[in-house]
């Protein structure tokens, strides 16, 4: 790859980059949305399909743009859905006050900046 090659697509990434970085609060915003219409009704199970759906593509996009902190709290709160995701179950109570916690935390670090990664 030439160097006008390489740095026209880093140009491109860093565009990508901070796109993202500017729509992550919308993103914490439809999470913490779904998570509140889940607590309206805790028996209804699509609602942690919905729910879980969110987290998961926040964890794999905030992974992929150095996001580690904000991929890992999403990931901590994935594995405490995938049990009632999957037998289409209710949270139960304890899980429910770790998953707000993890959103508490997921919030004071949604605008934190990206890792540096290292090749």
């Amino acid at each position: 790859m030439t160097e006008d090659k390489k740095r026209k697509l880093q140009e491109r990434m860093t565009v990508l980059h901070d796109k993202y970085c500017k729509q992550l609060p919308e993103k914490y915003q439809e999470i913490e949305d779904s998570w509140t219409e889940y607590q309206s009704d805790l028996t209804n199970t699509d609602f942690i399909e919905t729910f879980y759906r969110l987290i998961h593509t926040l964890k794999g996009t905030a992974a992929t743009f150095g996001f580690v902190k904000q991929a890992d709290i999403c990931f901590e709160v994935q594995k405490l859905l995938l049990e009632p995701k999957e037998n289409h179950s209710v949270l139960e109570q304890s899980s429910i006050s770790k998953i707000q916690q993890q959103l508490d935390e997921l919030k004071i670090h949604i605008n934190t900046p990206a890792e540096d990664i290292s090749d």
